[in-house]
């Protein structure tokens, strides 16, 4: 009977408060083992030191990769973290039917290296031959969001224009579906075999494609609804203009920048009610829109000769960007990346491209007073600008010369691509650029490394991917020298490949 002795009693409660004390600390160091652990830090064995490691993160596409470092297998697959000492490591990752990835990297105390991007391509890839053209396709585009491809069939309609939309969320299925579509009638004005079809844009609908049509005598713009192609848009016609060049308000076909040349004049035209504003910018060289408020633009206006300004409209104010050589080119754009804004302006005179962050609170700063260029990226006689699709690269071209900035890592790149290019490079996704060599696809990460030959291909630009990436879809020459093929490239390889195409 303990329980009813008083002392007994008590010496148990303080046993018991003891115990639980004990297994509080046990649980408290432990959680604090295990952060620490989580955040890379560990113990010198020799010193008894605690210090503190750097952090790998990996992952791929295909997922399920073998993790190698400085050619040592770590026992784990993407994704995964690892902890490592400071030190120069090479990093490869392989799997099964893939070609291997590798990049060197230095890793710092209290520092974390991020490769989640890497993609394997396969060593053999699995094709499949979707429809034979009698000739090579003079115009094909694909929508914002990968679904649909647009190849033009000049075999179906003399006419007007006829279109193969492919369906490309369809593709492991065993017939992709295909559907045949056309511009309307009366809709193209003077359209002849020696017509050209070009993409100014999509919209972000992914149903309507702003295209210039350029025909003997002239060109137009034509808004195109491929889901409703009777409800398609003679630009032109509908305004009573002839414009030089028309862009999308915000990514969408209710409104529309004017750009005329010959006033060098820059309006706002409304669809709906078929109305032309009076200008709001004048003395415009060329002209880009980001969103619904802002526009960055060229003009020679209050310039000496030889030179002009790269400026910003903000909704009604003008700011001054920088002032450089006229050219035949100019290379502006815009972009934001984790909240910021990010311009780049330039031209095909200049010895350099500037990218500026958040230029306007630099402008409107009156301490500051002025945009002060984050980087200048060095790519004489440049002809293309753009972001890459998630916007944390910015790439400048020049031929066969590159200049590219990290804007998350705050790095920048420039190297030669050594194999001849038919075109320029364009991005693939957020971290890979793509294009055509010697008739076949190059692919390369944003630095000019893991270079891989994909196919064989008559695109300038490779190819198109479908949304998940899996599939590759190019036009190839046929075997009887004339007639080109639109292919399936599967991305994927072994267990990956849908049972379809296993």
């Amino acid at each position: 009977m303990d329980f009813l002795d008083p002392k007994k009693r008590r010496a148990y409660h303080i046993q018991l408060i003891i115990g639980y004390v004990l297994v509080a600390i046990v649980i408290g160091l432990a959680t604090v083992i295990i952060v620490y652990g989580a955040n890379g830090y560990g113990i010198n064995t020799k010193t008894g030191q605690i210090v503190q490691n750097g952090l790998l993160f990996t992952d791929s596409k295909p997922g399920g990769a073998e993790i190698y470092l400085n050619n040592h297998d770590q026992n784990a697959k993407t994704a995964s973290r690892l902890i490592l000492n400071s030190g120069n490591y090479n990093l490869t990752l392989k799997k099964t039917g893939y070609h291997d990835w590798s990049r060197n990297f230095t890793l710092s105390e209290q520092s974390i290296a991020r490769y989640v991007y890497p993609f394997l391509f396969p060593l053999k890839p699995v094709t499949n031959s979707l429809k034979t053209y009698d000739n090579l396709p003079s115009f094909t585009s694909q929508s914002p969001d990968r679904r649909w491809l647009l190849v033009q069939n000049t075999a179906t309609s003399t006419k007007t224009v006829a279109f193969d939309e492919y369906d490309t969320s369809t593709l492991d299925q065993t017939s992709p579906t295909i559907t045949s579509i056309e511009i309307p009638v009366g809709i193209l004005s003077n359209y002849s075999v020696d017509s050209k079809l070009s993409e100014i844009e999509w919209s972000t609908d992914n149903q309507h494609l702003l295209l210039k049509h350029d025909f003997s005598g002239g060109n137009e713009f034509i808004i195109f609804d491929r889901a409703h192609p009777e409800q398609s848009i003679n630009v032109n016609i509908l305004l009573g203009i002839t414009p030089t060049q028309v862009s999308l308000h915000d990514k969408k076909t209710d409104q529309l920048y004017i750009f005329n040349q010959t006033d060098a004049t820059l309006q706002l035209a409304d669809v709906g009610a078929k109305t032309l504003a009076q200008p709001f910018l004048k003395h415009v060289l060329a002209f880009k829109p980001y969103g619904k408020d802002l526009v960055t633009y060229v003009t020679d206006s209050g310039e000496p000769a030889g030179k002009v300004e790269a400026r910003v409209w903000s909704n009604g104010p003008s700011y001054k960007l920088n002032e450089f050589e006229a050219g035949n080119t100019y290379l502006i754009d815009a972009a934001e990346f984790q909240g910021h804004f990010y311009y780049a302006d330039g031209s095909d005179k200049t010895d350099r491209i500037n990218v500026y962050k958040d230029p306007l609170s630099d402008i409107k700063d009156p301490t500051i007073g002025k945009a002060l260029p984050t980087i200048s990226l060095r790519d004489p006689g440049a002809t293309k600008l753009k972001f890459s699709e998630n916007t944390r690269f910015i790439g400048v071209e020049s031929g066969q010369n590159l200049a590219i900035y990290d804007i998350e890592g705050q790095t920048s790149y420039s190297y030669t691509v050594s194999e001849p290019l038919s075109g320029n490079l364009d991005w693939m996704d957020g971290h890979r650029l793509i294009g055509q060599t010697n008739g076949n696809i190059l692919v390369m990460d944003y630095d000019g490394i893991n270079k891989q030959s994909i196919g064989t291909t008559a695109l300038s630009n490779g190819g198109f991917f479908d949304r998940n990436y899996n599939n590759l879809l190019t036009l190839v020459p046929a075997s009887d020298g004339t007639s080109f093929a639109l292919k399936d490239i599967d991305m994927r390889a072994g267990t990956d490949l849908p049972k379809a195409k296993q």
